[in-house]
């Protein structure tokens, strides 16, 4: 019998040191929950940060392009004014045209280097210049050579017609000068 009650003391101290094993696992089960309940819940407002971050830059890239467009809008607006008075004067020399009996060549050419000059200058006090080709040294970065000759008394290289006017922009090339190139 005494046998028995050890056994049975072992056995229940077993059971009690199970029962210990089961409540720890229990808490520990319990924890194991409640932290990853509150990482899922750190990763939902990770994702809604992220997503508003996102749509904070994607608003502000709007913006930004919406007055990238207006502030060129602008821009093109002030050059149009600039060039009305250019409309008008062409309005004017066809007025003018149209009551002339006979048209004299020199008055109308007159008339149409008065509307160039008007409409350089404007162009010009935008960052518009000429490019200089005729009789000077063919630049790549310059000039597009559409022709070439052999001419003995002119340098290799050299330009020797200009078939259209290039035009630099703020110091960089809008359209190159198309040019007449002496070849050696």
């Amino acid at each position: 019998m005494a046998k028995e009650k050890k056994a049975e003391e072992k056995h229940g101290k077993h059971a009690l040191a199970h029962k210990d094993a089961e409540e720890k696992h229990g808490k520990h089960a319990l924890a194991h929950k409640d932290a990853e309940k509150g990482l899922r819940q750190e990763v939902s407002e990770l994702k809604e940060t992220l997503q508003r971050l996102q749509a904070e830059f994607e608003n502000g890239r709007k913006r930004m392009e919406k007055e990238r467009q207006m502030f060129a809008n602008a821009a093109n607006a002030g050059l149009v004014k600039k060039l009305l008075p250019l409309l008008d004067s062409i309005d004017a020399a066809e007025r003018h045209l149209e009551q002339q009996q006979e048209v004299c060549k020199d008055d109308a050419l007159k008339g149409i280097e008065s509307i160039k000059k008007q409409l350089l200058a404007v162009l010009k006090a935008e960052g518009l210049e000429e490019i200089e080709s005729l009789d000077s040294q063919f630049d790549p970065m310059l000039h597009e050579c559409v022709m070439q000759c052999k001419e003995k008394e002119r340098e290799d290289e050299e330009i020797v017609e200009e078939i259209q006017k290039g035009y630099l922009f703020n110091g960089k090339a809008l359209r190159h000068s198309k040019v007449k190139v002496n070849k050696k």
